[in-house]
């Protein structure tokens, strides 16, 4: 360990630094000061990144900066090595310290790595924002409703209170009726002339109350009523009397049998007879009747007939009916707003026109950092002495105005956690009462420490992608003269190598047509060879001229019927008449750059021909729907490629055949291939020996 330690300390054999500045004093100085001034920035900014996390431990991914620090302070340690080899060499220890240097270096920026998508995960503004809208919306909305709710209520109570002060009165006037009744029907016929005129002004006033009465006469079943009798059972004005059959009739099929067990209880037991039923008129209407009767009874005890009053008590049955519903409706709907304002995602309170809570949330609470229950009675300023101070001109404001207060972005700390400054966004909304009276305030709060801190990095990110953008935009520039370069590099080399292609052709035809007579046949067949490999070359040079292209010239993107465009590729190929060419009848339309579509259906289709090995043979275009895309298929019944070639043949200048046996440069399916690729599908090939071969493509529906 010594011998390492010496070894490392050691000067050996090498020079101080400064020998290579030739000592001179300015140089000397330049690179000293220079490193000093170097060593203290970077040994200060490490400071100022460990003060900052210190000072805000709840910021995300906190460790990546004490990471950022050592990497920082290991640079500056480096600075400081260089001005001590200005006189000392000890490179072994320089050498080392620069090591550890890049170990950390690398392993801060592997450690960045996954953070990244981390942040970009992070809610955006406007996402929090629209989230926020919609709670106040629906929180608004709520409140209106139970505004409403509750005036219909204080109304119903009041309607029901009338009505049932008016059936008191009537019910007690009813019996007042009925016992004046039973004591006119003790008097001797003498007093028939004083009966007639009380009965006349008993009807009168049953009419004034609006009740109907009905005299039932046990022994002949008829039944003799009053006008407003009439009326509620739907009969015409002067109906002759009717029979108790045709009572039965009116009365609601489903409460018959309880009205009828109910009357013969009470003759039965002399009692008085006190029953709600419905009637059903012949319109089909159906009334509700409160029924009041007394019998009257012989001398042995026989009911002989029986006064009954009636009374429409349809209004009132409605109105209960409507209040029950109601009642259930307000239950329901404070049963969902108090769910909400418990479940809500977001901070709520009520404050009175002191500024006191009078309620709040449990979320709002664990912001505050204090418990619901020590909130309630005491006054913000009391809770939250700084946001308290804070917030008080938004309260007055709500209070003396009667208008909401949206939207304030409120700043400060709270007292659980005086060392973390947080951010919140309040809304003041005024809470009045039936006469528009200001009674309070309900105030939401959402805080929005960790998006204030977003938003800060996201102004530094966007400083960055500005300054990245215009790093591109001048790159985009250089690309596009590069670009052009390269077009007339191409054009030249095209036409400079093409000229001495086709002169080498020219002359081999001159030399044979010269000493037709004298060249012998094996030369000849080499002059053939000659212009065989002179036109392959130019093949090739077009070749990759066509495949530099890809990707570099601009299509338009137009509608495209694919059945019209396979027609016109198949004429362009002019097939042999032995070659059956078939295109499925489901081929699409769509938007897309037609020339390039049909730079990959000619080459496919044109080596399908040229591959086959008779001279007959069928080759199939068809086409699926896949969502997205549209998998085309171009499939032949040649002799089939060995799956070892599969990916040899998209290979430029790859060919399986001899070039002396087959003309073919091997650029046609790399440029297929390289299409395909840059409109982002994909191509591959299904084939075996003896069965055929499919080339199967993807392709986009849109451009």
């Amino acid at each position: 360990m010594l011998d390492v330690w010496h070894h490392l300390l050691s000067s050996g054999p090498f020079i101080p630094h400064g020998h290579c500045y030739l000592w001179k004093t300015g140089l000397v100085w330049l690179h000293l000061l220079s490193d000093l001034f170097i060593a203290l920035a970077y040994y200060s900014i490490p400071l100022t990144l460990f003060y900052f996390v210190r000072r805000r431990p709840d910021l995300p991914f906190n460790w990546i900066f004490l990471m950022f620090a050592s990497f920082i302070v290991a640079c500056g340690t480096t600075h400081l090595m260089e001005v001590w080899t200005l006189w000392h060499p000890t490179y072994w220890t320089s050498g080392t310290l620069k090591a550890v240097t890049a170990g950390i270096s690398m392993f801060t920026a592997v450690q960045l790595i996954p953070i990244v998508p981390k942040a970009l995960s992070l809610p955006s503004p406007a996402q929090l924002q629209q989230a926020n809208e919609e709670l106040q919306a629906q929180i608004a909305e709520r409140l209106r409703v139970e505004a409403e709710l509750k005036q219909y209520q204080t109304q119903l109570e009041h309607l029901v209170a009338e009505r049932t002060a008016q059936l008191e009165a009537s019910n007690r006037q009813t019996e007042d009726l009925l016992v004046r009744e039973r004591e006119a029907r003790t008097q001797t016929e003498a007093a028939k002339a004083e009966l007639q005129d009380y009965a006349d002004r008993l009807t009168l006033a049953l009419d004034a109350a609006k009740m109907g009465s009905w005299d039932w006469d046990l022994t002949t079943n008829q039944i003799s009523r009053t006008p407003y009798y009439e009326m509620i059972l739907g009969y015409e004005p002067g109906t002759p009397e009717c029979t108790y059959e045709e009572w039965v009739s009116r009365v609601h099929p489903d409460d018959l049998p309880a009205v009828q067990s109910a009357i013969q209880t009470a003759l039965e037991t002399h009692q008085d007879y006190d029953f709600e039923y419905r009637l059903l008129l012949p319109n089909q209407e159906i009334r509700w009747v409160d029924a009041f009767g007394r019998g009257e009874y012989s001398a042995e005890g026989q009911p002989m007939r029986m006064v009954v009053v009636l009374q429409d008590i349809t209004q009132r049955k409605q109105a209960e009916e409507a209040l029950r519903q109601s009642e259930e409706t307000a239950r329901r709907q404070l049963l969902e707003i108090e769910a909400i304002y418990e479940s809500a995602p977001i901070g709520l309170c009520v404050l009175d026109t002191e500024f006191r809570f009078i309620r709040i949330n449990e979320f709002l609470a664990e912001i505050n950092g204090v418990s619901a229950l020590e909130h309630l009675g005491r006054t913000v300023r009391e809770v939250l002495p700084e946001l308290g101070e804070i917030q008080e001109g938004f309260f007055r404001e709500v209070v003396d105005m009667g208008v909401p207060v949206l939207n304030q972005e409120v700043h400060g700390i709270i007292p659980s956690r005086p060392e973390v400054e947080r951010d919140w966004l309040v809304n003041y909304y005024p809470l009045k009462g039936l006469a528009g009276e200001v009674l309070g305030i309900n105030v939401t709060v959402q805080e929005i420490t960790d998006r204030k801190l977003a938003e800060r990095a996201l102004q530094e990110r966007a400083k960055e992608l500005a300054e990245l953008n215009t790093i591109l935009a001048h790159t985009m520039t250089l690309l596009q003269e590069r670009n052009q370069e390269l077009d007339q590099f191409a054009y030249v080399v095209s036409h400079d190598l093409k000229a001495p292609l086709r002169a080498i052709a020219n002359l081999s035809v001159w030399i044979e047509e010269d000493l037709t007579d004298l060249i012998p046949d094996e030369n000849r067949h080499q002059l053939e060879l000659l212009r065989k490999r002179v036109y392959r070359m130019e093949a090739l040079i077009n070749g990759l001229l066509e495949y530099s292209r890809v990707g570099r010239t601009e299509s338009a993107i137009a509608p495209v019927d694919v059945a019209d465009l396979l027609s016109d590729v198949v004429d362009s190929l002019s097939p042999p008449a032995d070659i059956r060419i078939a295109i499925a009848p489901n081929m699409p339309t769509l938007n897309t750059k037609r020339l390039l579509l049909s730079q990959v259906f000619a080459n496919l289709i044109s080596n399908a021909i040229k591959h086959r090995d008779r001279p007959d043979g069928s080759i199939q275009v068809s086409v699926q729907d896949q969502g997205s895309w549209y998998e085309f298929a171009v499939a032949d019944d040649e002799p089939g490629i060995d799956s070892r070639y599969h990916e040899k043949i998209f290979t430029i200048f790859q060919t399986l055949q001899s070039r002396d046996e087959q003309e073919n440069a091997g650029v046609g399916l790399s440029i297929v291939k390289k299409i395909i690729e840059k409109e982002g599908g994909f191509i591959w090939v299904e084939s075996q020996v003896g069965q055929g071969t499919t080339f199967h493509f993807k392709w986009p529906k849109t451009g």
